[in-house]
């Protein structure tokens, strides 16, 4: 197989741009007899003459046109390609992966999005749906993960983004509407409707389990619509985040009862790697911030 180096077709393109080894050698700063050298093995490892010398100028040869033509468009190519490498480093092309928690009202991302391709164009941003979150951005599927929660995990930053509030979501008459606020015992025997599987989720590591309540019957349904209306229709309670279900709120199509006297409380997160230093990233984190305002207040029963 024929082996050539960048160095050979800058030394035909350069050759056959000043038709003369001289001023060619000192444009690549090579010497002459050196440049002279490198082209006569060039030729003999092609098997044929790229050049016609004469005393006046070096005139390429047939062949040695078509070189020079692919050549050209070959250097052509590796600037382009040094040109993108450069903007890489310097953050101002790329992918940004955004991978959202499904509970999250993410009412925000067209506007972050909207702004961020304006200050930079050449970014794409890509809003892909994985399983796990914490574990697609430890294995580098996804860039930035929007969470409810900041796990410790190896190799994951958390930036706070805003405070939200679980409450207890309750079809009209429940026995828990007589209730200012819903205390985890009172969740005992009740029929739960709830978005993540029962086990895994931050409500039974935190307060089922641990104080052994038992719920009555349970539904795992993965879609927020289809929650609120079975919770309208009497199949059984649901535990929300607020900013969740604003609207429905405002319209009081259900009840809504705080979890504790105090409200719950909790936070969401853009979990990133402390690996991700492309400052488009941290801008992307920042409209975040801004766009997603001042935390909520404990939702008051009112």
């Amino acid at each position: 197989m024929l082996y050539l180096e960048i160095k050979h077709f800058r030394l035909v393109t350069n050759i056959a741009e000043v038709g003369n080894l001289t001023r060619a050698a000192h444009m690549l700063c090579l010497s002459q007899p050196a440049l002279s050298k490198q082209l006569a093995e060039l030729e003999e490892r092609l098997g044929f003459a790229l050049f016609h010398r004469t005393r006046k100028a070096m005139c390429l040869t047939e062949p040695g046109s078509g070189f020079h033509r692919h050549a050209r468009k070959i250097l052509g190519d590796i600037d382009a390609l040094e040109t993108d490498l450069k903007r890489y480093g310097k953050g101002a092309t790329g992918k940004l992966r955004i991978s959202i928690d499904r509970v999250h009202h993410a009412g925000w991302l067209p506007s972050v999005m909207k702004q961020f391709r304006t200050r930079h164009p050449r970014i794409e941003l890509e809003v892909k749906q994985v399983p796990e979150l914490l574990r697609s951005l430890q294995q580098k599927e996804v860039d930035i993960a929007i969470v409810g929660e900041a796990i410790e995990v190896t190799g994951i930053n958390y930036v706070p983004l805003n405070e939200d509030e679980l409450v207890a979501v309750l079809p009209p008459n429940h026995p828990l509407s007589t209730k200012d606020f819903i205390s985890v015992h009172d969740l005992a025997g009740m029929d739960m409707i709830y978005y993540f599987e029962l086990e895994q989720s931050y409500l039974y590591r935190r307060f089922l389990y641990p104080n052994r309540i038992n719920l009555g019957s349970f539904q795992r349904i993965q879609n927020i619509d289809a929650i609120i209306e079975l919770v309208k229709s009497g199949e059984g309670m649901s535990i929300l985040p607020k900013r969740l279900i604003a609207d429905a709120i405002r319209t009081r199509v259900f009840d809504v009862r705080p979890i504790g006297q105090a409200g719950f409380m909790f936070t969401w997160y853009a979990a990133l790697s402390p690996e991700s230093d492309q400052p488009y990233l941290t801008e992307f984190v920042d409209l975040l911030k801004f766009e997603l305002g001042e935390p909520n207040q404990p939702y008051s029963g009112e």
